[in-house]
């Protein structure tokens, strides 16, 4: 599941952006809410590049796309 075409293009994306000077956070936030990439694609995607446990990928995924949303 967390070896999709989806989930490494999505690790692909953050990773360009990073290296653009982007932070995680504001690629994350700009995949889901600019190029409309769905939470379930990014979460793992953060899960694998922060070598985060599947609870702490969601929750900090969740903080960054869904307070952004919020503007806040």
């Amino acid at each position: 599941m967390y070896d999709s075409i989806k989930i490494q293009e999505t690790i692909s994306n953050l990773k360009k952006m990073q290296q653009a000077g982007i932070s995680l956070a504001e690629a994350t936030k700009s995949l889901h809410l600019d190029e409309h990439v769905p939470f379930d694609d990014i979460w793992p995607a953060i899960m694998k590049l922060r070598h985060l446990s599947e609870k702490e990928a969601m929750q900090l995924t969740k903080e960054w796309c869904v307070y952004s949303k919020n503007g806040k």
